[in-house]
Protein backbone atom coordinates (compact mmCIF):
# COMPACT_ATOMS: atom_id res chain seq x y z
CA UNK A 1 0.00 0.00 0.00
CA UNK A 2 1.48 3.45 -0.92
CA UNK A 3 2.32 5.47 1.97
CA UNK A 4 -0.35 8.31 2.18
CA UNK A 5 1.12 11.93 1.02
CA UNK A 6 0.96 14.54 4.38
CA UNK A 7 0.30 17.65 2.01
CA UNK A 8 2.10 19.65 4.27
CA UNK A 9 4.93 18.37 2.45
CA UNK A 10 4.41 19.72 -0.72
CA UNK A 11 2.43 22.61 0.25
CA UNK A 12 5.82 23.69 2.61
CA UNK A 13 8.43 22.93 -0.09
CA UNK A 14 9.31 26.36 -0.81
CA UNK A 15 9.62 27.14 2.97
CA UNK A 16 11.52 23.77 4.16
CA UNK A 17 14.80 25.11 4.97
CA UNK A 18 13.58 28.59 7.18
CA UNK A 19 13.00 28.52 10.44
CA UNK A 20 10.20 29.90 12.58
CA UNK A 21 9.69 31.30 15.95
CA UNK A 22 5.66 30.99 17.83
CA UNK A 23 4.15 31.35 20.97
CA UNK A 24 1.07 30.16 23.19
CA UNK A 25 -0.36 33.07 24.72
CA UNK A 26 -3.70 32.73 26.99
CA UNK A 27 -6.47 34.65 26.16
CA UNK A 28 -8.30 34.85 29.53
CA UNK A 29 -6.87 34.33 33.06
CA UNK A 30 -6.50 30.67 34.45
CA UNK A 31 -3.96 28.33 36.23
CA UNK A 32 -1.79 26.56 34.60
CA UNK A 33 -1.19 22.82 34.21
CA UNK A 34 0.14 20.29 31.48
CA UNK A 35 2.74 21.81 30.70
CA UNK A 36 5.18 18.89 30.65
CA UNK A 37 2.99 16.52 27.77
CA UNK A 38 2.91 20.17 26.59
CA UNK A 39 6.27 20.05 26.22
CA UNK A 40 6.29 16.44 24.91
CA UNK A 41 4.34 16.87 22.33
CA UNK A 42 6.63 20.09 21.19
CA UNK A 43 9.21 17.32 21.46
CA UNK A 44 7.05 14.75 19.19
CA UNK A 45 6.40 17.54 16.65
CA UNK A 46 9.94 18.18 16.47
CA UNK A 47 10.23 21.59 17.82
CA UNK A 48 12.42 23.36 20.15
CA UNK A 49 9.82 24.56 23.41
CA UNK A 50 10.70 26.70 26.10
CA UNK A 51 7.67 26.64 29.20
CA UNK A 52 7.78 30.50 30.04
CA UNK A 53 5.50 29.15 33.20
CA UNK A 54 5.14 26.10 35.25
CA UNK A 55 2.10 24.59 36.70
CA UNK A 56 0.40 25.82 39.30
CA UNK A 57 1.10 29.58 38.15
CA UNK A 58 -1.67 32.17 37.38
CA UNK A 59 -1.62 33.85 33.74
CA UNK A 60 -3.52 36.73 32.74
CA UNK A 61 -4.62 37.11 29.34
CA UNK A 62 -1.87 38.08 27.29
CA UNK A 63 0.92 36.18 29.33
CA UNK A 64 2.84 33.71 27.09
CA UNK A 65 3.43 30.56 28.17
CA UNK A 66 5.26 28.38 25.78
CA UNK A 67 8.12 29.68 22.90
CA UNK A 68 8.46 27.63 20.14
CA UNK A 69 10.98 27.61 17.41
CA UNK A 70 11.24 24.58 14.18
CA UNK A 71 10.50 24.24 10.49
CA UNK A 72 7.19 25.19 8.60
CA UNK A 73 5.55 21.42 8.99
CA UNK A 74 6.97 20.66 12.52
CA UNK A 75 5.13 24.13 13.40
CA UNK A 76 2.14 23.18 11.77
CA UNK A 77 2.18 19.75 13.78
CA UNK A 78 2.80 21.13 17.05
CA UNK A 79 0.11 23.62 16.83
CA UNK A 80 -2.39 20.30 16.39
CA UNK A 81 -0.61 18.44 19.54
CA UNK A 82 0.53 21.16 21.97
CA UNK A 83 -2.54 23.23 22.71
CA UNK A 84 -4.51 20.09 23.50
CA UNK A 85 -2.92 19.24 26.76
CA UNK A 86 -2.75 22.80 27.79
CA UNK A 87 -5.62 23.87 27.38
CA UNK A 88 -7.42 20.51 28.56
CA UNK A 89 -5.70 20.26 32.11
CA UNK A 90 -5.23 24.02 32.53
CA UNK A 91 -9.08 24.41 32.50
CA UNK A 92 -9.55 21.46 35.38
CA UNK A 93 -7.11 23.37 37.25
CA UNK A 94 -8.49 26.36 37.03
CA UNK A 95 -11.94 25.35 37.94
CA UNK A 96 -10.56 22.78 40.89
CA UNK A 97 -8.96 26.35 42.41
CA UNK A 98 -11.87 28.25 42.55
CA UNK A 99 -13.83 25.72 44.25
CA UNK A 100 -10.44 25.40 46.41
CA UNK A 101 -10.62 28.86 47.14
CA UNK A 102 -14.45 28.68 48.16
CA UNK A 103 -14.18 25.30 50.57
CA UNK A 104 -11.34 27.17 52.40
CA UNK A 105 -10.01 25.20 55.00
CA UNK A 106 -12.23 22.40 54.21
CA UNK A 107 -10.44 19.13 51.86
CA UNK A 108 -11.64 19.24 48.30
CA UNK A 109 -11.18 15.88 46.42
CA UNK A 110 -12.15 14.95 42.86
CA UNK A 111 -13.00 11.61 42.85
CA UNK A 112 -14.22 11.90 39.32
CA UNK A 113 -10.98 10.87 37.98
CA UNK A 114 -12.79 6.97 37.64
CA UNK A 115 -15.06 8.28 34.90
CA UNK A 116 -12.16 9.59 32.65
CA UNK A 117 -10.02 7.51 30.20
CA UNK A 118 -6.80 5.93 31.13
CA UNK A 119 -5.49 7.97 28.67
CA UNK A 120 -6.38 11.34 29.92
CA UNK A 121 -5.71 10.60 34.26
CA UNK A 122 -2.31 12.14 34.18
CA UNK A 123 -3.43 15.29 32.50
CA UNK A 124 -6.15 15.66 35.26
CA UNK A 125 -3.93 14.73 38.40
CA UNK A 126 -1.26 17.48 37.12
CA UNK A 127 -4.19 19.92 37.10
CA UNK A 128 -5.54 18.60 41.31
CA UNK A 129 -2.27 19.09 42.10
CA UNK A 130 -1.73 22.87 40.80
CA UNK A 131 -4.96 23.65 42.42
CA UNK A 132 -4.16 21.59 45.61
CA UNK A 133 -7.14 19.48 45.09
CA UNK A 134 -6.85 15.88 45.86
CA UNK A 135 -7.39 12.41 44.27
CA UNK A 136 -7.71 10.71 47.87
CA UNK A 137 -10.16 11.38 50.54
CA UNK A 138 -7.50 11.05 53.50
CA UNK A 139 -3.86 11.37 53.41
CA UNK A 140 -3.08 8.06 55.35
CA UNK A 141 -3.43 4.81 54.01
CA UNK A 142 -6.75 3.70 53.10
CA UNK A 143 -9.85 1.48 52.42
CA UNK A 144 -12.58 2.90 50.73
CA UNK A 145 -15.72 0.84 50.60
CA UNK A 146 -18.06 1.82 48.36
CA UNK A 147 -22.09 1.41 47.79
CA UNK A 148 -20.84 -1.42 45.52
CA UNK A 149 -19.12 -3.38 47.92
CA UNK A 150 -21.59 -2.58 50.78
CA UNK A 151 -23.97 -4.17 48.22
CA UNK A 152 -21.74 -7.12 47.50
CA UNK A 153 -21.36 -8.08 50.85
CA UNK A 154 -24.82 -7.41 51.91
CA UNK A 155 -24.39 -4.65 54.58
CA UNK A 156 -22.31 -2.16 55.99
CA UNK A 157 -21.74 -4.24 59.19
CA UNK A 158 -20.36 -7.11 57.04
CA UNK A 159 -18.01 -4.99 54.76
CA UNK A 160 -16.49 -3.44 57.73
CA UNK A 161 -15.79 -6.89 59.24
CA UNK A 162 -13.81 -7.61 55.93
CA UNK A 163 -12.16 -4.76 56.15
CA UNK A 164 -11.22 -5.07 59.33
CA UNK A 165 -8.06 -7.34 58.40
CA UNK A 166 -6.70 -4.14 57.67
CA UNK A 167 -5.99 -3.17 60.72
CA UNK A 168 -3.68 0.07 60.05
CA UNK A 169 -5.74 1.21 57.72
CA UNK A 170 -8.89 4.39 57.83
CA UNK A 171 -11.96 2.41 56.73
CA UNK A 172 -13.89 4.65 54.62
CA UNK A 173 -17.35 4.15 53.66
CA UNK A 174 -20.25 5.47 51.52
CA UNK A 175 -23.62 5.65 52.72
CA UNK A 176 -27.26 5.91 51.07
CA UNK A 177 -29.58 5.00 53.36
CA UNK A 178 -30.75 2.40 50.60
CA UNK A 179 -31.15 -0.81 53.34
CA UNK A 180 -32.13 1.83 56.46
CA UNK A 181 -32.28 4.84 57.14
CA UNK A 182 -29.50 7.13 56.55
CA UNK A 183 -28.78 7.86 59.85
CA UNK A 184 -29.36 4.47 61.13
CA UNK A 185 -26.84 2.75 58.21
CA UNK A 186 -23.96 5.79 59.80
CA UNK A 187 -24.80 4.53 63.59
CA UNK A 188 -23.85 0.97 61.97
CA UNK A 189 -20.91 1.96 60.60
CA UNK A 190 -19.68 4.07 63.49
CA UNK A 191 -20.49 1.22 65.44
CA UNK A 192 -18.22 -1.37 62.98
CA UNK A 193 -15.15 0.69 62.51
CA UNK A 194 -15.49 3.07 60.28
CA UNK A 195 -13.15 6.09 60.25
CA UNK A 196 -15.36 8.23 57.42
CA UNK A 197 -18.61 8.41 56.59
CA UNK A 198 -19.03 9.30 52.79
CA UNK A 199 -22.75 10.76 52.51
CA UNK A 200 -22.72 9.81 48.92
CA UNK A 201 -26.54 11.07 48.35
CA UNK A 202 -25.91 15.01 47.46
CA UNK A 203 -28.62 15.77 50.13
CA UNK A 204 -28.57 18.17 52.50
CA UNK A 205 -30.61 16.25 54.82
CA UNK A 206 -28.80 13.39 54.93
CA UNK A 207 -25.89 15.22 55.54
CA UNK A 208 -27.44 16.95 58.32
CA UNK A 209 -28.71 13.73 59.95
CA UNK A 210 -25.28 12.29 59.36
CA UNK A 211 -23.15 14.56 61.08
CA UNK A 212 -25.82 14.72 64.35
CA UNK A 213 -24.71 11.19 64.40
CA UNK A 214 -21.17 11.55 63.81
CA UNK A 215 -20.85 14.01 66.91
CA UNK A 216 -23.08 11.67 69.27
CA UNK A 217 -20.90 8.71 68.17
CA UNK A 218 -17.65 10.03 68.07
CA UNK A 219 -17.45 13.31 69.26
CA UNK A 220 -13.50 13.41 68.98
CA UNK A 221 -13.19 11.14 66.34
CA UNK A 222 -15.51 10.78 63.27
CA UNK A 223 -15.29 12.27 60.07
CA UNK A 224 -17.50 13.02 57.62
CA UNK A 225 -17.37 13.69 53.79
CA UNK A 226 -19.96 14.89 51.08
CA UNK A 227 -20.08 13.93 47.71
CA UNK A 228 -23.02 13.69 45.28
CA UNK A 229 -23.57 16.78 42.67
CA UNK A 230 -21.49 18.78 44.43
CA UNK A 231 -21.11 22.79 42.71
CA UNK A 232 -19.43 25.99 44.48
CA UNK A 233 -22.68 26.60 45.73
CA UNK A 234 -23.35 23.86 47.24
CA UNK A 235 -19.80 24.16 49.03
CA UNK A 236 -20.54 27.72 50.35
CA UNK A 237 -23.05 25.82 52.01
CA UNK A 238 -21.70 22.90 53.13
CA UNK A 239 -18.93 24.49 54.68
CA UNK A 240 -20.73 27.37 56.55
CA UNK A 241 -23.67 24.98 57.89
CA UNK A 242 -21.77 21.41 58.46
CA UNK A 243 -18.65 20.05 60.41
CA UNK A 244 -17.66 18.19 57.13
CA UNK A 245 -14.23 16.87 56.78
CA UNK A 246 -14.04 17.22 53.24
CA UNK A 247 -16.25 17.82 50.21
CA UNK A 248 -15.99 15.31 46.55
CA UNK A 249 -15.97 17.06 43.48
CA UNK A 250 -16.70 15.41 40.23
CA UNK A 251 -18.57 16.88 37.26
CA UNK A 252 -17.84 20.85 38.48
CA UNK A 253 -14.15 20.21 37.60
CA UNK A 254 -14.70 17.91 35.12
CA UNK A 255 -17.04 19.90 33.15
CA UNK A 256 -14.92 22.77 33.18
CA UNK A 257 -14.25 25.11 30.14
CA UNK A 258 -10.91 24.58 27.96
CA UNK A 259 -8.66 27.65 28.92
CA UNK A 260 -8.52 29.56 26.14
CA UNK A 261 -5.11 29.92 24.52
CA UNK A 262 -3.56 31.10 21.15
CA UNK A 263 -0.99 30.08 18.98
CA UNK A 264 1.04 32.77 16.81
CA UNK A 265 3.75 32.58 14.85
CA UNK A 266 5.60 35.31 14.55
CA UNK A 267 6.28 37.53 11.93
Amino acid sequence: MADTLDIRDPLFSSLRDRMFRATITATRAGLVAGMEEALQQAQSAGVEAVAEVRDGQWVAPGDVLLTMRGGPKAMAVAEDYVLGPLMMASGWATRAAELRRIAGRTRVVCGGWKKIPHSVKPLLHRALVSADVGLRIVDEPFVYIDKNYVRMFGGIREALAAAAVFSDRVKVIQVRGERTSIRDEAAEALEHGADVIMVDTGSLEDLAAVCETARSYAPMGARVAFAGGVTSEVIMVVTTRFDVYAVDVGSAILDAPLLDLRFDIET
